[in-house]
């Protein structure tokens, strides 16, 4: 690839950022099918940039650290600029990704088209690049979900800082725009013949024209890939040994190698790194999964990140929609709006939600954490309540009782038959005993 410009190279600063509640190094997080380290480097290579160990003595260079996103049109554009930082100046692209983020001022990168020496960001120019974003038209929606819709911007020049865990589902959402605008860009810069040779591929293997059969045809699938005939699996990318079972949904998503998607699970614009796992009926959507992740079916998960090894059981709820402020999260030992109205939880490596466990939207679990409901109303032995047969019973303290207490003699006059209560085993009126 040709290197653009007269950069010499790339470097890369080590900011000792870490990640709650994972506690791993920024550039580990996931993204796309690798981590945001690995997505640096791929897209530096496709630009023909060679990852610097020191900063160059003379001659510009880019400057980067290790918690940046952006995405190769936002390298292209930074360096036609000239040297400064990075400038994405768009009041509405600001509103909907700045949140959380620590920059010197709204839209401004830690990403530089050095022009030599120090590496250091102070006394570099904000540099506004032609930025080429626009409205996406936004799906219909019931009118409770109305005031959670805010204007959703996006194009070519993308870049994010990660600070919060937050940022991970952004970076991965903007990854996938990101990849889809390089296929478009290399597909409209190709010579007529290499356009109807790529049309005619993508044909031959939809074996038709319909737009599901065209979606199936533009995933890319890996070896050793499993899906069943019945599975619908469109515009996605399909790691090496990935299983994909009967019925399933799997759209617009990226799954690592060994990924499990079960018979009836959906999984749509999320990101499932190796070996993590969708049950059965389960539902995952805006999501992001590190490493063995295993998610069962629940409430259906939105916009949460699930981190290594963790286990979800089935029957657990995470809610993602606050219908007064913005959905709060804990950020550097304090409590802060996210600055969104749509947002699940984070639960952490190692960590275990049982059976029932209800998760409020914004909220992180800590690795290693073990989660259970409260056992109060689960039904573990009958106790010594009397059977009476069509008498309805509650659960109360892990035993059957009666949903009121029952009379033993006629009800009074205007009575309904319940109200009145005699001695229960226990000897003490309206006791369940036992």
């Amino acid at each position: 690839m040709k290197r653009i410009g007269l950069v010499q190279g790339a470097l890369r600063l080590d900011t000792g950022t870490s990640i709650e509640p994972f506690g791993d190094r920024v550039g580990a997080v996931p993204v796309g099918n690798g981590t945001l380290q690995s997505w640096q480097e791929g897209v530096l290579a496709s630009l023909g940039i060679p990852l610097l160990e020191r900063a160059p003595a003379s001659g510009p260079y880019l400057l980067f650290t290790d918690r940046t996103f952006f995405s190769a049109d936002a390298v292209r554009r930074l360096v036609a600029a000239g040297p400064g930082r990075l400038h994405i100046d768009d009041a509405d692209w600001w509103s909907l990704t700045g949140p959380l983020q620590e920059v010197p001022g709204p839209g401004i990168y830690e990403l530089a088209l050095h022009p030599g020496g120090s590496p250091t960001f102070e006394g570099l120019p904000a540099r506004a690049v032609p930025h080429g974003l626009e409205d996406m038209p936004l799906p219909r929606v019931h009118p409770a979900f109305q005031h959670a819709m805010g204007k959703i911007r996006i194009g070519p020049c993308l870049a994010q800082q990660v600070h919060h865990w937050s940022h991970i589902l952004r970076v991965n959402q903007l990854a996938m725009a990101a990849t889809v605008h390089e296929a478009k860009r290399d597909y409209e810069g190709s010579p007529w013949w290499r356009k109807t040779g790529i049309v005619l591929a993508i044909l031959a293997r939809a074996r038709g024209a319909s737009p599901d059969k065209i979606g199936r045809a533009l995933c890319r699938v890996g070896k050793g890939a499993r899906i069943h005939p019945t599975a619908v699996v469109e515009l996605s990318e399909i790691g090496d040994d990935v299983e994909i079972g009967a019925h399933a949904v799997v759209r617009a998503s990226v799954l690592g190698k060994g990924c499990k998607v079960d018979d009836h699970a959906t999984v749509q614009m999320s990101v499932m790194a190796d070996g993590a796992t969708v049950s059965r009926y389960g539902f995952l959507h805006h999501s992001v999964c590190w490493p063995n992740a295993f998610v069962s079916t629940g409430g259906g998960f939105q916009l949460c990140v699930f981190g290594r090894d963790s286990f979800v059981a089935w029957g657990a709820t995470i809610l993602d929609l606050s219908f007064g402020e913005p959905a709060p999260v804990w950020h550097q030992g304090a409590r802060v709006s996210s600055g969104a109205w749509l947002l699940g939880a984070a639960i952490g490596h190692d960590a275990r939600l049982g059976n029932g466990v209800r998760v409020n939207y914004g909220a992180t679990v800590p690795n290693g954490a073990f989660l259970v409901a409260d056992p109060e109303p689960l039904f573990r032995h009958w106790g010594n309540e009397p059977l009476v047969p069509g008498s309805p019973m509650i659960v109360r303290g892990g035993k059957a009782a009666p949903i009121r207490a029952r009379t033993q003699s006629a009800p009074a006059p205007g009575g309904d038959g319940l109200a009145g209560v005699g001695p229960g085993p226990g000897g003490r009126r309206g006791e369940a005993g036992g």
